[in-house]
């Protein structure tokens, strides 16, 4: 009986060793259940919904797999057998499953230095074209300023994108208007009819001249001198611009060959005392030189060009010049 008895007792205790072979088995059984249909759904929901899946989403599904203790390698797995080409590299996977195994709860980055991504778009790109537009004369940082981007990608959009470039403004004579650029037009058709029997060569005979001061200090404007003071403080004095203005009258003659004569005319006291010194100094300086210079000129047919001011107007200089 007893060794009946103990016969019983092995085969109970090897009915309890199958049993825990079986809840073992059941177990696992049931995981790769569970990860199958995880599986099955996750690919009919593929294939029957297209959608776009976002970082956040796989993340959120990594997330999810890493804490029912999965392998990155399976992971990554699954999400090429879903997501296709879409899905992320298999590095990606692993450093996401390492940062979710030590206790990471968020599924964004963490802040990271270094350059932040280019603001170049077609939004920015239209409103620094209308600054432009609206003041052609803006700077770089005043851009950069009202568009809140960076200096150096203002400067991209200018330079690579609007094709701009700053340039100076060029420096022309006079500003005429409409009816003046009309009325030249006018006289210069004029004085080719007028030389129209004898053709262009009359033009040869034409001396241009005229006379200009150069200082010798750029005296600033007086607007630049205001300041606001209060009334204990005296008001400022600044010396008077005759004090320094020095300057010297240049004299250019010219004919359709080049400059004939370039005179420096110098200021003395006989600039005052006498009435003639401007025709003879200023209005046909060196007629001589000009005879020696360009004998093809020195003809009686030799005319001479002036503008409409005060001194080449007056009889003095019309009777100089003949």
């Amino acid at each position: 009986m007893a060794f009946n008895g103990d016969d019983d007792n092995d085969e109970d205790d090897y009915d309890d060793d199958n049993g825990d072979d079986d809840d073992d088995d059941d177990d696992d059984n049931g995981k790769l259940q569970t990860n199958m249909e995880i599986e099955r759904n996750l690919g009919f929901v593929s294939a029957a919904i297209k959608m776009e899946v976002t970082k956040e989403n796989m993340r959120f599904y990594i997330f999810f797999r890493c804490k029912l203790s999965e392998s990155a390698k399976l992971i990554h797995e699954t999400l090429q057998t879903v997501c296709g080409d879409c899905a992320c590299s298999y590095q990606t996977v692993f450093r996401w499953v390492k940062e979710f195994n030590e206790s990471k709860e968020s599924l964004s980055d963490c802040p990271r230095p270094g350059r932040p991504k280019s603001r170049v778009n077609e939004q920015t790109i239209a409103s620094t074209k209308k600054d432009i537009d609206e003041d052609p004369h803006i700077s770089v940082r005043e851009l950069s300023d009202t568009n809140g981007l960076l200096y150096g990608t203002v400067h991209s959009i200018i330079t690579e994108h609007l094709r701009t470039k700053k340039v100076c403004a060029r420096w022309i004579p006079h500003l005429l208007t409409v009816d003046q650029k009309r009325e030249r037009v006018r006289c210069a058709m004029k004085l080719l009819y007028m030389f129209e029997p004898h053709g262009p060569k009359r033009l040869f005979n034409i001396v241009t001249g005229d006379e200009t001061w150069f200082p010798f200090f750029i005296i600033p404007p007086k607007r630049l001198n205001r300041m606001w003071v209060d009334g204990q403080r005296d008001r400022p004095g600044v010396l008077r611009p005759e004090f320094q203005s020095r300057k010297r009258m240049f004299t250019v003659f010219f004919n359709y060959s080049g400059p004939l004569v370039v005179d420096i005319f110098i200021i003395t006291s006989r600039y005052y005392n006498d009435r003639h010194i401007l025709c003879q100094e200023c209005a046909f300086p060196g007629k001589s030189a000009i005879n020696e210079q360009r004998p093809q000129i020195s003809t009686p047919r030799t005319l001479l060009l002036h503008d409409k001011a005060g001194p080449h107007k007056a009889r003095a200089t019309t009777h100089f010049g003949s």
